[in-house]
Order: structure tokens, then sequence, then C-alpha cells
């Protein structure tokens, strides 16, 4: 399609040209049928002249001849001296009584010479005005009351009347080309005038087209049909305008919300090319600006069959569910992906948590059932007997109690969430939670922790983090050992909290599961505790926005470590 502004710069003319034209051919055309009617009224006019100088010049001859003898009629002609002027008489009977040579025209040459005569003889005058400025006239001489001939005149214009009417004809030709040329310009210029305001219109036309709607139009004043036009664009323009502005409105809602959306929403067309796509989409499309391979068997069948579903679309290590739809109007496909692979994750994790919790459950309750039952089978009545199953039930209830504790407050934390964290002083922490915990004999405590630690966290849950991984510590170094809490400032301002033993470590392929949840590695037929201590911790650190993990070489010991964010500025002291 050709731009509007390349369509202008191959007619540079345009309308003011045809309307040019128009007016100049209007003008040429009135000028010529005035030249054309001005000429045959001069023409007509002289010729008119002429015929009534002849009339008089004749009828001046008859009256001179019928005052004078028959014969001396020749003498009469012989007088003229009217330049172009020839005369004839004639008798009673029609015979010319003078030559019929006259003044270099002989009668002969003279056409209706006889009908004139004829008709002069019965007392009437005769007058015919012939081709090229000829004008015949014959009327009757009268001697003495009666008819006694007639006189027959011919008159021709002279040179000099021939030369002033060529002279004016040429006037007239001088006159009608200058009137032409007059006309030609202001047809120009009234054409530049009209056409001026409609080029201005459609400038502001083209404009609009371009979505420029904020300058109004120019030429909206007067009455005519153009202002009219004009006025109606500049509507058009403020309703434009309107109606644009609450589409861009409209639209940047609407951008908005799509990129806010964690599903992939993205309209494709039937060969695979991504039409449109939200930020959340950007993992389901290739370099070449094409959905993933993965998907096109479903949004082909959403071409053909209108809709197409799938909840469990597995993409490499992802699993995602699928909703295409077809768009008729547009020739392509609107497919909205939701990425289930943490949801299924957790959906697994929840199922293992509550297997794992009846299974720790199971146990310490049948011991309790097993209890009861011996001693309702009369070991009451032994007291020896008595105070062994009492002091087992007495262990399987605490074992209840301490798994349902560790139980709820993994579930508090999942409730809770990130929030509600402040600045901190992690030495005073680390302090508090040393004394909490007491030392095994044979296992040295050291402690290298510098000064304004300040971090973003909570301190209760920050405290019982570090009881929680003090204990481990202290619980897996056989004496003689160390245990060596550390605490230091990051390049970025961050703080670190790091808890290392002596103890026998952890195996490389245990490292990353000991923070799963009833997890308690190689050793935990000989361990107490439920596997829930970590897991416990690593939540709490979530909560307060922080990282947590641990280092270890199998034989050497381990060293577990929390990370806490840069502190915020607080408007109270630090506590």
């Amino acid at each position: 399609m050709i731009p509007p502004m390349a369509r202008q710069r191959r007619r540079p003319f345009g309308v003011r040209l045809y309307l040019a034209v128009a007016f100049a051919a209007v003008a040429m055309i009135t000028a010529g049928l005035a030249f054309v009617v001005v000429s045959d009224t001069g023409e007509r006019a002289a010729d008119e002249e002429l015929t009534q100088l002849a009339v008089g010049r004749t009828v001046s001859l008859a009256d001179e001849i019928g005052n004078r003898p028959s014969r001396a009629a020749p003498t009469t002609l012989a007088g003229i001296t009217e330049e172009g002027y020839s005369a004839w008489v004639f008798d009673s009977d029609g015979r010319p009584t003078t030559t019929e040579e006259s003044r270099g025209v002989n009668l002969r040459a003279v056409p209706g010479a006889r009908e004139a005569v004829r008709t002069a003889l019965i007392g009437s005058r005769f007058v015919d005005e012939l081709p090229d400025g000829v004008t015949i006239v014959s009327v009757p001489i009268f001697r003495e009351g009666m008819i006694d001939g007639a006189i027959l005149g011919r008159s021709v214009r002279s040179p000099e009347v021939e030369e002033a009417i060529a002279e004016l004809q040429g006037d007239r030709l001088t006159a009608l080309a200058v009137a032409v040329t007059v006309a030609i310009l202001v047809s120009f210029l009234i054409a530049s005038a009209i056409t001026s305001r409609v080029k201005r219109l459609a400038d502001s036309a083209a404009r609009i087209s371009e979505g420029d709607l904020d300058d109004p139009l120019e030429g909206t004043g007067g009455r005519d049909e153009i202002t009219d036009l004009g006025r109606a664009l500049e509507t058009m323009r403020s309703a434009l305008r309107g109606t644009f502005g609450a589409l861009r409105e409209e639209r940047d809602r609407l951008s908005a919300i799509l990129e806010g959306l964690g599903e992939a929403v993205m309209v494709v067309q039937p060969d695979g090319e991504v039409r449109f796509s939200n930020a959340a989409a950007a993992d389901l499309i290739g370099e070449d600006g094409r959905a993933i391979e993965p998907l096109l068997p479903w949004l082909r069948r959403a071409s053909r069959r209108t809709v197409a579903e799938h909840d469990a679309l597995r993409v490499e290590e992802r699993v995602y569910s699928l909703n295409a739809r077809q768009l008729p109007a547009e020739g392509a496909v609107l497919a909205v992906v939701r990425d289930r692979t943490e949801e299924l994750r957790r959906e697994v994790a929840e199922r293992d948590f509550v297997s794992n919790a009846a299974h720790e459950l199971r146990n310490p309750i049948a011991g309790i059932s097993g209890a009861i039952e011996v001693l309702l089978a009369g070991a009451k009545d032994d007291p020896e007997a008595r105070e062994h199953f009492l002091a087992r039930l007495s262990e399987d209830a605490e074992r209840i109690s301490r798994l349902t504790e560790s139980l709820l407050t993994l579930a508090r934390m999942e409730a809770v969430g990130e929030g509600g964290t402040e600045a901190l002083d992690v030495a005073i922490v680390i302090e508090e939670a040393a004394e909490v915990v007491e030392a095994p004999g044979g296992i040295g405590v050291e402690f290298d922790v510098g000064s304004d630690l300040v971090g973003q966290g909570d301190r209760v849950l920050l405290r019982q983090v570090l009881i929680g991984l003090l204990t481990n510590a202290f619980k897996n170094t056989p004496p003689p050992g160390k245990v060596t809490i550390r605490g230091r400032r990051g390049d970025e301002g961050e703080v670190t909290v790091e808890i290392e033993d002596t103890g026998s470590g952890i195996a490389p392929e245990e490292v990353s599961r000991i923070f799963e949840r009833f997890y308690r590695g190689s050793g935990s037929l000989e361990q107490e505790g439920f596997g829930l201590g970590l897991s416990i911790a690593r939540r709490m650190v979530d909560v307060m926005g922080g990282e947590i993990g641990v280092e270890s070489v199998e034989g050497q010991g381990a060293t577990f470590w929390v990370r806490l964010r840069t502190a915020q500025p607080a408007t109270t002291p630090v506590a």
C-alpha cells in the first residue's frame, strides 16, 4: 500500500490543476464567445453604416438626375468622387442610358442587377448586402412626379475601411489573448485558494490516520462547505482522541493484569509463531519466536477442534497444565499455560508428611497400647513390672508430646509465612542460645563473634534455630571434641552465623537431603528424634527471609550456617 505522503509527491498539482484548467476553460470559452459576438456585431454595424451611406448616395444621385435633363445623367455620374462607389442609370424600360463600365466595374459583373432595376421601376427601393462588404442599391428616378427611370448603385468598402476593420480585429485578438491570460492566472489563484484549504484538511486527516490526535485542525472558521468538512473532521478527531484514550487505558490495564499473572498467556498462529505473550511465557517460547515443540500438537488440536486441554503436560523436568482455545476472528489460538511443578511437589510432600507423621506416631501409640494390655493382664499387681511399664508409658507419652509439638511448630511456620522481621543484634541472640544449651562433658565451646552484627530477622525464631543447631552439634560430636560458634558480616552487609563441630560429618549423598522432613540419616536407628528439627529450622529461616545450609566432609565434622539479610534502618534502638 502506498503511503499518503508518497501519493502526494506523485501528484504535485492534483485538484489544483484540475480546477485551474476547468476555470481557465470556462474563461476561454466565455472570452471566445464574446470575441465572436463582438466581432460579428462590429462588422455588422460597419456594414449597416456603409449600406446607409450607399443608400444615401444613390438616393441623392436619383434626385439630382431627376432634376436635370436625361442627357445630363452621364455627366452627373462622372462627377462621383466617392471611392468604391459605382452607378448606372436606366430608362423607364429598364435599358441602361449610361455606359456599362462605371469606375472600373462592369454592369454585367453586378449580381441581381436586373431584379434590382425592375424593383426600382415599380416604385420600390431595392437594397441587397453581398459578401465581402458589397452593397447593391436601386431607387426610382422621378421627373415631374412620374417614374422616368431607375439608378443602380454598387458600393464596396474602401481599403481604408478594410484596414480599420483589420486593425480592430487585431486589437480584439490582442484583447482576447490578454483576457485569456488573465483568466488563466485568476483561475489558478482561485484554484490554489480552494485547494490550499482542502490540502490543509488532507494533511490534518493524514495526521489523524497516523495517530496524532492532540493538535486541533486549522481552517474551521467560515461558512462554506470546506469549513463544514473541517468541522466534521475536528469533531471526528475529538471523538477519536477520547476513544483512543479510553482504549489506551484499557490496554494498559489489561497489559498490567496479564504481566502480573503467574500463568503464561500466548496468542499463537497455526504455524507456531507467537503473536503475543506475557512475561510468564518466556520459557515456553524458543529463540525463533515460536512456541516450544511439546506445545505445538495441542495448539494444532485447538485450532482444529476449538478447544484443547491437558492437566499434566511434561516439558523436561517441569509439568504444566494447558488450556488452548481457538480465536476464529484472529486466525490464531489463545493458550493459557500454568506451571504445576511446585504444586505437584507440594502435594507429594504433603502426602509424605502425613505418611511419615502417621508412621512416627504409630510406634509410641503401639507401645502405649501394649503396655496397657500387659498391665491390665496382671502386671499391675507386680510392683517391679508395674514400674517398668509405667516408665515405658511415660517415655512413649513424652515422645508423642515432642512429636506433636514439632508438627505444630512446623505447621505454624507454614501458615505464617514471611513477614514481621526487624533489625536485631545477632551477637546477643548467639549469646542467649549458648546459655540455654549446656555442652556435654569433654566437648569444648569456642566463640569467634564480631561486633556490630545487625541483621534483619526475628529474635525468637533465630534463637530457636541456633538452639537446635547447637543441640545437634553437641549430639553428633563425641568427646573429646569442640564446637565453634562464629559470627561475621559479609561484603554486602549480610550477617552469617556458623556452627562448626568436630564430629563424624555427613555423607555426600545425604547433604542434599539433610533438611527434608523426617530424614534422620544413616545412623537414625541409633539416634533419638524424628527428623523434623532441621526442617523446622529451615522454615524458620525462610520466614525471616534468610538462608540456611551445611558444608561437611565425612569424618571431619560439619559446619551449619545461617545467613540473614542486611538490616533495614530502624526508628528505635536495636535490642
